[in-house]
């Protein structure tokens, strides 16, 4: 051996760490944001399985909601049926106390909508899921259009991880459209979710199995 030893110097060292960590501050985030994305549509599907298994009972017991169980203007009518058959870890009612955030923002980051308001039914599923029984499209004729879909009597909206954010539509929070033979996801009757506030966005991410915009 001659005695000589090799090594990085300092600055070599530096430029090696700073280089590390710039790649690091551009793909984290990247992979957080994936990984978060890939869990909310696992409980979307979830939620979906959930609230269909209950629908199709209700419709098997009772027929369909546009023959009777469902009325107009009483969001009640919907709310009691599907509270019998859910495991519930707490029923707020039109009371507040089940959202820490009432304000949902648009999938574009525009203000939203406050679901606090006492007109709205809200209970939370053993898992965490928050469920919206929406007063605002309630028609027992089943004629309703709303969000890219037709046909609807009312819609039930849910944040797949409780008040947890982003609390944004389309991307943690989504509807369903209830209609006279079933629940179906809002948006699978047009391409709603492109360009808008993201509201009916729950076909596209339910058919796609992602978060794709």
């Amino acid at each position: 051996m001659n005695g000589k030893y090799y090594a990085f110097t300092l600055a070599e060292v530096l430029i090696t760490l700073v280089i590390i960590g710039v790649i690091a501050a551009m793909t984290i985030p990247t992979l957080i944001n994936k990984t978060n994305n890939q869990e909310y549509v696992s409980r979307l599907k979830k939620a979906y399985s959930t609230l269909s298994q209950v629908t199709n009972r209700l419709i098997a017991e009772e027929g369909s909601p546009k023959n009777g169980w469902l009325q107009t203007g009483d969001i009640d009518s919907v709310y009691n049926k599907y509270k019998k058959y859910l495991s519930i870890a707490k029923d707020c009612g039109e009371a507040s106390g089940c959202l820490g955030n009432s304000s949902y923002k648009s999938f574009l980051n525009n203000d939203g909508y406050n679901f606090e308001k006492a007109t709205h039914r809200k209970l939370i599923l053993a898992d965490g899921t928050l469920v919206i029984f929406n007063p605002d499209m309630l028609d027992n004729s089943c004629s309703g259009n709303a969000w890219g879909s037709i046909g609807v009597c009312a819609s039930i909206l849910v944040d797949v991880n409780g008040d947890k954010k982003p609390n944004r539509y389309g991307r943690d929070f989504f509807a369903f459209a209830l209609k006279e033979n079933g629940l179906y996801p809002m948006g699978c009757e047009s391409n709603h979710c492109e360009g808008t506030e993201g509201d009916g966005c729950t076909c596209k991410v339910i058919r796609e199995g992602a978060i794709n915009y």
